[in-house]
């Protein structure tokens, strides 16, 4: 009888082991869960100019770009740049990237009945010769 409770501990005991080796579900939820990517130091500046027109940009891999518009000289692009910069890491520091559009779905289009016609020929028609 001895014998019997020692081995009803040593199975409880193999079971406490086992359920502490599975992995929780807030273990598996922390596990799946994304990691945030840091944004990274690398940017492009974008100079368009056409005339007096100007595109001014800048795009980060990691975010959406940031574009304004401007009419002048180079001088005066290249001054606005150090500017357009800040404010697209400050914006990029809040929100890189846009959110995603929750569009409402289209209305299904009715689909007109099909009728069945029975005056057509099944026999193929003969094709005209060419030469």
């Amino acid at each position: 009888m001895a014998e019997e409770e020692a081995q009803v501990e040593q199975e409880e005991e193999e079971e406490t082991e086992e359920q502490s080796e599975e992995p929780t579900a807030e273990a598996e939820k922390s596990e799946n869960a994304p990691v945030p990517k840091p944004l990274t130091d690398e940017i492009k500046v974008i100079i368009v100019m056409k005339a007096d027109n100007i595109l001014l940009g800048v795009q980060n891999p990691d975010c959406d770009p940031v574009y304004t518009t401007m009419k002048g000289t180079m001088d005066e692009a290249l001054g606005r740049v150090p500017g357009l910069v800040a404010e697209a890491k400050e914006k990029w520091a809040t929100s890189p990237k846009n959110p995603e559009a929750n569009l409402p779905k289209p209305a299904p289009t009715p689909v007109a009945a099909r009728t069945a016609t029975t005056t057509k020929s099944t026999a193929p028609k003969e094709q005209p010769s060419m030469f």
